[in-house]
């Protein structure tokens, strides 16, 4: 019997056109009804996944939110904090400093708000795809003391890949994935959806073999691996399939959420 869905948001629950189905929507709220622990996931800010899930389900503090790829734990009426775990500010200084001198377009994140040390068309339309705000800053480092949940670099997938694999051999104490083909996420070490659904099945008091991920990206693997059972979606990208217990037949355009409920909760 599992007691506990958590999904990954873009690309798994809401269709490519960021649009949410109405057969997601439906067998989500099925599933809370019948007393499912649902547990929305993303890279995203918690303050952006908020708004997809209340277009799902009434907030409430019985709902979960994983958000920056597992570096915050909410809920999702109060936004009380289940657990965090930030980016320390040397990590997000060596960032900062990498992203200056190749100009690449960097985020980091303080509150609801995404901050970015020059404005440019990327900082724009990543606001209007997660209904964020954001605030230009004179210097990021200084304008996050306390760290920040995660870094995203936002730019050509190839270029990206490659300051990967640099930022990695650089070293340091940071994780990083890619959520989309042009989107790198940056989080400190050992964080990833993975461990915070871990922590959150804890403090829940549900075994982690009761608990069912569906995801489709990179940044979904660890996830998907902790789960009782990893679920991908049909169209999900090559990494996550194969990180997955079992590839769906359906995606999120097709309502994949009802094949969810049907194989893995006898709906």
């Amino acid at each position: 019997m599992y007691r506990l869905l958590a999904t990954d948001i873009d690309d798994t629950l809401l269709a490519t056109d960021g649009s949410l189905p109405e057969a997601n929507r439906d067998a989500l709220r099925k599933l809370h009804t019948a007393g499912i622990a649902i547990v929305f996931c993303s890279g995203r800010a918690d303050a952006s996944i908020r708004k997809v899930a209340a277009r799902i389900l009434e907030p409430a503090d019985d709902e979960y939110l994983i958000s920056f790829n597992g570096a915050r734990v909410v809920t999702a009426d109060t936004r009380r904090i289940v657990a965090h775990d930030y980016l320390p500010l040397d990590a997000v200084a060596q960032v900062v400093a990498y992203a200056r001198e190749h100009g690449l377009h960097l985020q980091a994140y303080e509150g609801d708000d995404f901050l970015v040390e020059r404005l440019s068309d990327r900082a724009e339309a990543y606001a209007a795809a997660t209904d964020t705000s954001f605030r230009v800053v004179a210097n990021l480092v200084e304008a996050l003391p306390e760290g920040s949940p995660k870094l995203l670099l936002i730019g050509d997938h190839e270029l990206l890949a490659a300051h990967r694999d640099e930022l990695q051999r650089r070293g340091g104490d940071v994780n990083i994935m890619f959520s989309k083909p042009h989107y790198l996420e940056i989080v400190k070490a050992g964080v990833n959806k993975g461990s915070a659904l871990l922590r959150l099945s804890e403090a829940l008091g549900i075994p982690v073999n009761e608990t069912v991920a569906v995801g489709d990206a990179a940044n979904d693997i660890d996830m998907l691996r902790a789960a009782g059972v990893g679920v991908a979606v049909a169209n999900a990208h090559t990494e996550a399939r194969a990180a997955a217990d079992v590839v769906l037949d359906t995606h999120a355009d097709e309502g994949v959420m009802q094949e969810v409920v049907r194989r893995f909760f006898g709906g």
